[in-house]
């Protein structure tokens, strides 16, 4: 079985407010913490899940950046063992503004400002994941890096042990100066291979000359978890938020960020309500991990200011009555408020993925996505959704009005992106990551670095 450590800046789970869980003891999930929400953790447990018992060793380690809840190490009840980097303040915040640009400048292409003073925070956050890496290189098979927060760590660890970099933001180099561009690309080559999300992320790529092992592996989650709500679900979330029973609901779901992008989905809906009077817009999501330990400074947080904004453009477009911001909800809420609705929107212009788009799938919406989303990919307009030039607020409030004016297209179209979501499923992407794992370390103990050995002693 392989010994698999995962890494990633967020830790996989969140202490409930006065648990006060018992150190000798694994924490319980519900009872000492709820797992973090977003894209990383989801598809990392559904791995775990899905792996553990079967071809990963039990007890897998998950290294994390910390918060001042965690303690430094925790056993949970969901089979792995969380252990946390820690940071000063100062440097904290350092990273965070760099991570933060880094970030921007994905998702906002031809638009980087990257802050070279905070660069040393960023490098620290690295180096300190990649020495707790290091002191314990012998307990793991293989370390699994999750995306660009720790782009230097494979270059770092070296021939300890066999590192992959799972790249989950938009892979788009085009623009960047020379020397950001090399930056990026040599980084991604100190790893053992990286995995990337869509076709189009490899031939990127291959653009911008990288030359060491890329694979490509769809995002994915457990089918398991995705349940359809019963009908006295869907009417108590309605009658929470105000909404009749027959009122047509847009839903979208992603944390409070400017570069979700949310503002330009108000601005269509405004246009399709014209034509859909009784229509409500769901926003669903709050705060990230990053909003509320990384990235919080002074005064409110990015998301907090973010969320007036929009609040402050539905005024202006006198939409207080029909758009609704829900916060983030409990998983059962999600999966109601996915059952509800009558269409799934992603507005992002462009994002690594999207994997809200295989959940909405998974309960028989259709989706509306940008091109720039890699969950395009998938989509084929006019059969299970439909997708449109990044930030077009026309071509969107187009697509919306058209799947709202003929809910039985939306319908069909909706049973066909529930055949499309079985392409993201767990069950499919664990046999493939198995054997990236498996292609690393037979290199490795090949060339004689495992198992005890330096390549010295095996050549002498």
């Amino acid at each position: 079985m392989i010994r698999l450590c995962i890494t990633s800046q967020t830790p996989p789970l969140r202490p409930l407010p006065g648990a006060t869980p018992n150190p000798r003891k694994p924490w319980r999930i519900g009872t000492d913490y709820v797992p973090n929400v977003g894209g990383v953790v989801p598809m990392m447990r559904a791995l775990l899940r899905e792996s553990v018992g079967r071809w990963v060793a039990p007890n897998p380690r998950w290294v994390a950046l910390s918060s001042p809840d965690l303690p430094p190490q925790v056993r949970t009840d969901d089979g792995y063992v969380l252990e946390t980097v820690d940071l000063s303040a100062e440097t904290r915040a350092a990273y965070g503004r760099f991570k933060e640009s880094v970030w921007r400048s994905f998702h906002t292409p031809l638009e980087y400002h990257f802050p070279i003073a905070d660069y040393v925070g960023f490098a620290e956050y690295n180096f300190r994941t990649a020495v707790r890496l290091l002191e314990r290189a012998a307990e793991y098979d293989v370390v699994y890096v999750n995306d660009f927060q720790q782009i230097l760590v494979g270059g770092i660890v070296g021939s300890a042990a066999p590192a992959l970099l799972r790249w989950h933001i938009p892979v788009d180099l085009k623009g960047y100066p020379e020397p950001v561009r090399r930056f990026f690309v040599k980084s991604m080559e100190g790893f053992d291979g990286i995995v990337v999300s869509t076709r189009a992320g490899l031939e990127e790529l291959i653009r911008a000359g990288f030359h060491g092992r890329a694979f490509q592996v769809y995002p994915y989650i457990d089918p398991s978890t995705q349940r359809n709500a019963s009908a006295q679900e869907v009417a108590a979330l309605r009658s929470r938020f105000g909404i009749g029973l027959s009122d047509p609901i847009v839903l979208a779901v992603g944390r409070m960020d400017p570069v979700k992008r949310q503002d330009l989905l108000i601005e269509a809906f405004a246009r399709v309500r014209r034509r859909q009077p009784t229509a409500r817009l769901m926003l669903v999501g709050g705060g990230s991990f990053s909003t509320r330990t990384v990235d919080a400074g002074a005064g409110a947080s990015k998301a907090e200011r973010w969320l007036d904004y929009l609040e402050q453009k539905v005024r202006e477009l006198r939409l207080d009555s029909a758009v609704i911001f829900t916060g983030s909800l409990s998983d059962a809420d999600l999966q109601t408020a996915y059952s509800t609705a009558e269409v799934f929107v992603h507005p992002a212009p462009w994002e690594g993925f999207g994997l809200v788009g295989v959940e909405a799938w998974f309960h028989d919406l259709p989706i509306v996505v940008s091109r720039g989303a890699g969950i395009s990919e998938l989509v084929d307009d006019d059969v299970n959704g439909f997708t449109y030039p990044p930030g077009s607020v026309a071509a969107l409030a187009r697509a919306l009005d058209q799947l709202l004016a003929h809910p039985e297209l939306a319908r069909r179209m909706g049973e066909a992106g529930a055949l499309t979501a079985r392409r993201c499923t767990v069950q499919r992407a664990a046999p493939r990551l198995r054997e990236i794992f498996e292609r690393a370390i037979r290199i490795y103990t090949y060339s004689g670095l495992r198992e005890g050995k330096s390549l010295g002693a095996r050549l002498r």
